[in-house]
């Protein structure tokens, strides 16, 4: 994906993103869907922009739904 957007897994999820005190934004995709790969640029653009604009207070992340725990 691209460096402003966290990849988190099914193993990581809960000690990264839900029991951080942080404001997570995140994506569920699946590569093989046309929609995800036409919002990846955008998704990429806008995690950039607000990296920029909050100084990291909102942290994007994208999760493929390959981890299945929490894409179902």
């Amino acid at each position: 994906f691209v460096k402003d957007v966290n990849e988190p897994t099914d193993n990581s999820f809960d000690k990264n993103v839900h029991d951080s005190e942080d404001v997570w934004m995140v994506e569920f995709y699946a590569p093989w869907c046309g929609h995800c790969k036409n919002l990846e640029p955008e998704w990429a653009a806008a995690a950039t922009e607000e990296k920029e604009q909050t100084k990291g207070k909102v942290k994007p992340a994208a999760m493929d739904t390959v981890n299945q725990v929490l894409a179902s």
